[in-house]
């Protein structure tokens, strides 16, 4: 799960977060923050861990009221021309939304998109990171 106020804009290998492959988006990344008021903030090293990790409630920019805390995404169909992500919106700990995400491979776009931005790009990332993991 990561924060939905988390924009990523690149990897951030050189970040020392635990087994960086089965972090939220499959990596750890550097970004931008989306909160309410600190749009395009750039949190500090330590405050990318709970970026990345989400449920970041000791963070000081996160809004009070929120439709969710963390988002979750995982594969749940891939073929040749298509991949499928599910999306899983949790607040307090409990589910707060969900849909699919349908990633078309053949001409390498998306075909369903989340209508916020900063979901979408995780999104991406998390894609990216997962594409880069069935290479190796």
């Amino acid at each position: 799960m990561t924060s939905p106020f988390f924009s990523p804009t690149e990897r951030a290998d050189d970040i020392a977060l635990p087994h960086p492959m089965r972090l939220p988006l499959g990596a750890a990344w550097r970004g931008k923050c989306n909160a309410p008021g600190y749009e395009a903030h750039s949190p500090s090293t330590q405050e990318l861990e709970g970026c990345n990790l989400g449920y970041a409630h000791t963070c000081f920019r996160l809004p009070k009221e929120r439709a969710c805390d963390a988002v979750r995404f995982g594969v749940t169909r891939e073929s040749s021309t298509s991949i499928s992500l599910q999306y899983v919106m949790e607040a307090a700990h409990q589910p707060a939304g969900q849909g699919l995400l349908e990633y078309d491979r053949a001409l390498g776009i998306w075909s369903t998109v989340h209508n916020e931005a900063c979901v979408q790009k995780l999104a991406e990332c998390f894609l990216q990171s997962y594409l880069e993991r069935r290479k190796l």
